[in-house]
């Protein structure tokens, strides 16, 4: 089977752009959960509530950059 996807450029950039990256967001899902997961079966380092929340945003970050997607991707 065969899927053939068309997009109307420039209109439908942004759409192009989240369908051919899909794979690459679903793998950053996959290792922020795993990483989340991590956190809290073995523990962390946290000192509050804002220290964990800037340090799970910096790591979905780094992930992203692994991956080779980002937000600005999408307009």
């Amino acid at each position: 089977m065969q899927v053939i996807l068309e997009f109307d450029m420039p209109e439908d950039k942004d759409e192009c752009t989240a369908a051919s990256h899909g794979m690459d967001y679903a793998l950053t899902c996959w290792d922020m959960d795993q990483k989340l997961r991590s956190w809290l079966k073995y523990g962390h380092k946290f000192e509050s509530a804002d220290d964990a929340l800037e340090k799970c945003r910096d790591h979905l970050r780094q992930i992203m950059d692994d991956h080779g997607v980002h937000l600005d991707m999408i307009s």
